[in-house]
């Protein structure tokens, strides 16, 4: 067994509940205004500025699948060129919120044309104090 770093946060949780913690909240709140927004036509940069409500803008880095980092403005940027263009949707299956982080497993369902891409998700919101995701 590989011994943690002494950097390395440990937590463990055995119990479940029915009831969103309020960092889990913000989670889906901001994957249904990301969510809404890739759908529609016509978005510009400015169409951001309510999500960013939820953002540490200046803190936000945003690592993907590939290991891409984006900071607020890159992401926004990305987005703003992706929305309009798929027909974007997702179905939550789990989301765990463990002190400062939530974690989130989705389906995400992309469709543009005749192709369909269907991938499974775990995404990890780390939020400052002031309960933006960073």
């Amino acid at each position: 067994m590989r011994t943690p770093s002494p950097d390395t946060v440990i937590a463990t949780a055995r119990g479940t509940s029915d009831v969103l913690g309020p960092l889990a909240r913000i989670v889906l709140q901001y994957g249904g205004m990301i969510e809404e927004r890739a759908t529609a036509k016509g978005c510009k940069l400015e169409d951001w500025s309510a999500v960013a409500e939820l953002v540490a803008v200046k803190n936000f880095k945003r690592v993907g699948a590939y290991m891409e980092v984006m900071n607020w403005q890159e992401y926004i940027t990305f987005l703003t060129e992706w929305a309009g263009s798929t027909r974007f949707e997702t179905t939550l299956f789990r989301i765990s919120e463990v002190g400062r982080v939530v974690f989130q497993e989705i389906e995400e369902r992309h469709y543009k044309g005749d192709d369909f891409i269907r991938k499974n998700v775990i995404a990890v919101y780390a939020f400052d104090d002031n309960d933006k995701i960073r």
